[in-house]
C-alpha cells in the first residue's frame, strides 16, 4: 500500500522553528508529544534543499520532510510518516 504524504505550504524564508511548528501540525497527537526538537535534524544536502528528520527522544524515527516545490511567494513541503 502506498502512502500519500501530507503537505503544506510556508513562506519562503521561514525560521526553522515556524518550520518545526508547521510539520507538527501533520502529526498525529501521538507524534507530537512524542517528537523530539533536539534529537531531529535539519539536513540541507545542496543549496536550495532542505530535509528535517523528526524523531524521538529515543532516536526512533517518526517522520521525514522535506521540501518539495518552490514558488515565488511560497514553499511547498512533504511529510512522510513513518509506518
Amino acid at each position: 500500500m502506498k502512502h500519500t504524504p501530507s503537505k503544506f505550504s510556508i513562506k519562503p524564508f521561514a525560521s526553522n522553528e515556524e518550520l518545526w511548528e508547521r510539520i507538527l501540525e501533520t502529526l498525529t497527537p501521538k507524534e507530537r508529544k512524542e517528537a523530539d526538537k533536539s534529537q531531529s535534524e535539519i539536513i540541507e544536502p545542496y543549496l536550495g534543499a532542505k530535509e528535517v528528520m523528526i524523531k524521538r527522544s529515543d532516536k526512533s524515527d517518526i517522520a521525514f520532510a522535506s521540501l518539495s516545490e518552490i514558488h515565488k511567494n511560497e514553499n511547498e513541503w512533504a511529510v512522510y510518516r513513518e509506518r
